[in-house]
């Protein structure tokens, strides 16, 4: 018999921003809320079964509008017994968290945007990553 393979190929239409900043994730949540005029909110942790029988649990914050959502992620998993010390992106272990932008409008100006990440006192560091350049760009898809 036969053998078929099914293959799915995902849109990732959103842009990723990974940050820099040594501060727990409610503080730089509350930051980003006042300085940007946004509303992230704590939502369930994000969890990720892998084959192994592994679990990656990642701290998620979330901004739904009308036309664009925005993610707070951590990279590193929570602190669990029963969770193995992994990242959410592991090609890019030296970034803490990453800012997931899902955007409609034609309207958004993605490069002010990222300036007022940066001018953010507790951000050391913001840049744009390229998607399509990750391995574990699926981890992504949720």
């Amino acid at each position: 018999m036969a053998k078929k393979k099914l293959q799915v190929t995902y849109d990732y239409d959103f842009t990723l921003l990974a940050l820099n900043a040594n501060v727990k994730p409610y503080r730089l949540a509350w930051s980003i809320n006042k300085d940007l005029k946004l509303n992230l909110s704590k939502s369930d942790n994000i969890e990720i079964d892998f084959k192994s029988g592994r679990e990656l649990n990642v701290v998620n914050y979330i901004d739904v509008g009308e036309y664009r959502t925005i993610r707070l992620l951590r990279n590193r998993a929570e602190e669990s017994e029963e969770q193995f010390d992994a990242f959410l992106i592991p090609e890019l272990k030296n970034f803490d968290y990453f800012l997931l932008l899902e955007n409609e409008s034609n309207t958004f100006d993605e490069n002010a945007f990222i300036s007022k990440i940066k001018e953010i006192p507790f951000v050391q560091f913001a840049t744009k990553v390229a998607t399509e350049a990750l391995k574990s760009r699926d981890n992504l898809i949720f």
